[in-house]
């Protein structure tokens, strides 16, 4: 069961804040008349009082409201002497007046039909005097406002309602045209749609990470699709020969098969070292893998052992180094297996009696061949995945062993590059930040 809208929650809201907002406006716009109102009616009244105790006060027909206000006297135990037109009700606060225990009282009362504010103060030397007035007129006129103000909260409400809608509806705009691009992507697996974004709002910057993040989609798709596209490309390859091989033993005398089986034993090791590369990428290129520990690496050490491996790969090859002890923060294997495949490429691509130099200080690591070099095209491409120049078609390979470097270089926050010296051959420089 789904819950209500966003749009619907919040028009909801913001309806309830402002009908709140306007009755609480309202309702202290009438508390303020009204205190304005009684207290201009207490004014009168004290002024009718000071005529009364001055003798110039008198008492009329009071019940009506175009005549003088009602006037009624009082002994200090609060006996009326000269009643009013009407009789004023006495209660304990007009007894404690006319006592001396009260400076003044005002009270609002029923009489009939009718309702009178009355006032009661003393009269010198005892006594009390009490003034009413009716307050008809003002009963009307807050009757009147509490109409006016609750129609103009009403409509207040409605204009409100209205306007909230309007902006619901064209600030939520693209968020509903958001959802609409992610629903058909997540149908259609085509991020290839985008929404339109126009301002610098936060629903704006929502729909441009939404863009950024469908072509980045698109990019992770593309380079899935090209890596699984090379990886069988590069798999065919040697697994053809494996099973052409394997196809020619039954046939073969003794001396030939032993000499493929010995061929097989090579071509499953490039195999063997084909697949780990392309679980090596994969892996790197998995958000949700978890992250190797990091450990201190004797550096000149793991170097020593990658050579020893790779001179019995390659005999041929002289490997000179110049390691000083250095110590990095990093995963042992994955460096390992990056400084092998600098190794491996510098060895493959040597004459055979020449040799390669290895040079360790610090924070860099050098590998540098006499190799045919790499033409100054081919540089930018180098840490391609499965690019290999044309002049390296001709050697095994893969092409991903310099794209290993390049992650695990990246994961170690270190910097690789690769440089044609003018005298020849290639130089690969490992540098820490």
């Amino acid at each position: 069961m789904t819950g209500p809208s966003l749009r619907r929650r919040i028009v909801v809201t913001c309806a309830l804040t402002i009908t709140l907002a306007l009755a609480g406006m309202a309702a202290a716009a009438f508390l303020v008349v009204r205190h304005e109102l009684y207290r201009s009616l207490d004014l009168e009244l004290g002024r009718q009082v000071t005529a009364v105790r001055s003798g110039h006060g008198s008492s009329g027909q009071c019940q009506y409201l175009v005549e003088a206000a009602c006037v009624q006297t009082l002994d200090s135990s609060g006996t009326v002497l000269s009643p009013a037109d009407i009789r004023l009700p006495i209660d304990a606060g007009a007894r404690a007046v006319a006592s001396g225990a009260q400076a003044t009282s005002s009270v609002d009362i029923t009489v009939g039909a009718f309702r009178y504010r009355v006032r009661t103060e003393p009269l010198r030397p005892e006594g009390a005097v009490q003034v009413a007035l009716r307050t008809d007129k003002i009963d009307a006129s807050l009757h009147r406002l509490a109409l006016a103000l609750g129609l103009t909260t009403l409509i207040g409400m409605a204009i409100a309602i209205a306007a909230v809608l309007a902006a619901a509806r064209a600030g939520l705009r693209p968020l509903s045209a958001l959802t609409r691009t992610a629903e058909q992507v997540a149908v259609t697996a085509n991020p290839d749609q985008r929404i339109e974004v126009s301002g610098r709002d936060e629903i704006a910057r929502l729909g441009r990470s939404f863009n950024t993040m469908l072509a980045a989609l698109r990019s992770a798709m593309d380079a899935q699709r090209r890596f699984v596209a090379d990886a069988s490309h590069e798999l065919r390859t040697p697994l053809t020969a494996l099973r052409t091989n394997v196809d020619l033993l039954d046939r073969l005398s003794p001396a030939d098969r032993a000499a493929t089986i010995t061929t097989l034993r090579g071509q499953a090791s490039e195999l063997t070292g084909l697949v780990t590369d392309l679980i090596e990428l994969a892996r790197s290129d998995d958000p949700q893998a978890p992250p190797d520990e990091s450990e201190p690496i004797n550096v000149d050490q793991l170097v020593h052992r990658c050579v020893r491996t790779a001179q019995r790969s390659w005999p041929a090859i002289t490997f000179d180094t110049d390691l000083t002890p250095t110590e990095w923060i990093g995963v042992a294997p994955r460096l390992a297996r990056a400084i092998s495949n600098l190794l491996d490429n510098a060895a493959k691509f040597s004459p055979a009696g020449s040799a390669v130099r290895i040079t360790l200080r610090g924070g860099e690591l050098t590998v540098r061949d006499h190799g045919p070099g790499i033409p100054a095209e081919s540089l930018p491409h180098v840490f391609d995945r499965f690019y290999r120049a044309v002049q390296a078609r001709d050697y095994p390979g893969s092409g991903i062993g310099l794209a290993i470097v390049k992650q695990v270089a990246d994961a170690m926050g270190a910097t690789v590059t690769v440089e044609s010296p003018a005298t020849g051959g290639t130089l690969v420089r490992w540098s820490r930040s």
